[in-house]
């Protein structure tokens, strides 16, 4: 391997992508890594955001771009329903991947690729880029050095603006189907973050509903029928003994944020996002903890907690750049990774939530 990792980014849209919203800004101010090819649905899209970002290698074909010997790292960001075939794609071509969540449409495709990438020598990286926010590996740290005692529970409340109003290239967004819908995307980076925090639900009950029965399609006057919830509930026991509760809303206005409150022995810590973040994994965080009674004061994020250039430390490129950081930690030391195991036990937690919405039951969620 070269002395930089060598990365390709499939999913790489000038208009807007997450590649070149996230992924390739980080990558071009990691020293450790080289962005080297991207691939579009069309070569010229490729061209033009190979061209913005100085990459050599535009492609239109993912196959090629994954079999090109100047490639180490495959990264996958593009819609959900693609990332099976495009993760396979770089498994075969023997490349370690980087595929953002969800791993798959559901379980059943994110245990094959769990499998084949097991037993395919390569390092596999999954975009819960929630563990690496520098907001949250401090708050973990401080209650492992127990700065509020032991926790006894847990609150995360979302509000979040889930596009009542969507373009036609869009609406998969509204489809169950499709695996990228509120309850896979901020919901389930929600639980992600939440149970890396404080741990796993040994079990659990939820309420999944759609209040909102149809969108606007824009610029057509067409309505867009919505299979998936916008109203998420979630309470249950950590098997760490925490009572938590997440409640995921989404609003048809532009939502009123988000606040996460740890309630401990000793004090509480309280983590917020700003009106209009789609996400805790991307959004810009402050961390607040009680100080007196209905008092709250900032807690400061030492700058080690960062690690990455301070081109990229706010936004979404802060917490991707992160996460590349710890994929060049598994690749040439052996460290360990959020891998598509740890994306097989977070699709089997929203299966939990969905099956205990529907059979109105307390459920344990499927580990393993």
């Amino acid at each position: 391997m070269a002395d930089k990792i060598r990365v390709g980014v499939i999913g790489a849209n000038p208009q807007g992508s997450w590649g070149t919203v996230a992924h390739l800004p980080a990558l071009a101010a990691l020293p450790e890594f080289e962005a080297v090819a991207v691939a579009t649905n069309h070569r010229e899209t490729a061209q033009e955001t190979a061209g913005k970002f100085g990459v050599r290698h535009a492609f239109s074909d993912p196959r090629e771009l994954a079999e090109h010997p100047e490639v180490d790292v495959v990264s996958v960001c593009v819609r959900v329903p693609a990332h099976a075939e495009l993760v396979k794609v770089a498994l075969e071509a023997g490349k370690h991947v980087y595929c953002e969540w969800p791993l798959a449409k559901n379980t059943s495709e994110a245990l094959a690729l769990s499998k084949a990438a097991e037993g395919g020598g390569v390092v596999h990286k999954i975009g819960l880029q929630a563990r690496h926010s520098p907001v949250l590996e401090r708050l973990r740290d401080l209650i492992e050095e127990g700065r509020i005692g032991r926790v006894l529970s847990c609150a995360l409340n979302h509000s979040v603006d889930w596009m009542p109003v969507l373009p036609p290239g869009m609406t998969y967004l509204q489809d169950f189907s499709t695996g990228a819908h509120m309850l896979s995307i901020p919901g389930g980076h929600s639980i992600d973050a939440l149970c890396w925090l404080l741990g796993e639900f040994g079990e659990l009950s939820a309420t999944v509903k759609t209040q909102i029965p149809e969108i606007d399609v824009a610029g057509t006057g067409e309505k867009f029928p919505r299979t998936s919830p916008d109203q998420v509930l979630v309470n249950g026991v950590l098997e760490t003994a925490v009572v938590a509760g997440i409640r995921i809303q989404g609003a048809p206005s532009h939502g009123t944020g988000m606040v996460f409150e740890i309630n401990g022995e000793k004090g509480d810590l309280v983590v917020k996002m700003a009106p209009g973040g789609r996400g805790i994994q991307m959004a810009d965080l402050s961390l607040w903890e009680t100080t007196g009674p209905g008092e709250l004061t900032p807690v400061e994020i030492p700058g080690h907690y960062y690690g990455v250039p301070k081109a990229i430390r706010s936004g979404p490129p802060l917490n991707v750049g992160r996460s590349y950081l710890a994929l060049a930690g598994a690749i040439r030391d052996g460290a360990p990774v959020p891998d598509f195991g740890t994306a097989l036990n977070r699709h089997r937690t929203l299966d939990a939530v969905v099956q205990s919405a529907e059979q109105g039951r307390r459920l344990r969620p499927e580990k393993g």
